[in-house]
C-alpha cells in the first residue's frame, strides 16, 4: 500500500487522535482513509448533481427555443399559477 506524509495543523491533529482514542478507529491511517474516502464520495455526488444541473438547462434551453414558455405579468400571477 502506497504511503503519504501528511502535515497536520494542531487542531486536526488532535481530532485525528480523538477518532483513534475514541475506539472507532485502530489507528490514525483509518481515520486518514476515511475522511479520504468520504471526499471521494462526495466529489462524486457533487459531480452528479452538476451533470443533472447541465441536462435540466439544456433541457430548458429546447423548451425556450421551441416556446414552449410563460409569460406572467406579475409575481401574484406567476404565484396563483404555481399555487393552483
Amino acid at each position: 500500500m502506497p504511503t503519504q506524509n501528511v502535515n497536520l495543523t494542531d487542531t486536526l491533529d488532535l481530532f485525528v487522535k480523538k477518532q483513534v482514542e475514541s475506539g472507532f478507529f485502530n489507528n490514525a491511517s483509518e481515520v486518514h482513509r476515511a475522511a479520504l474516502a468520504r471526499m471521494a464520495r462526495q466529489e462524486e455526488e457533487r459531480a452528479l448533481r452538476l451533470e443533472r444541473l447541465r441536462q435540466e438547462i439544456s433541457a430548458g434551453d429546447a423548451d425556450i427555443e421551441a416556446g414552449r414558455v410563460l409569460e406572467f405579468d406579475s409575481a401574484e400571477s406567476l404565484y396563483d399559477a404555481i399555487a393552483g
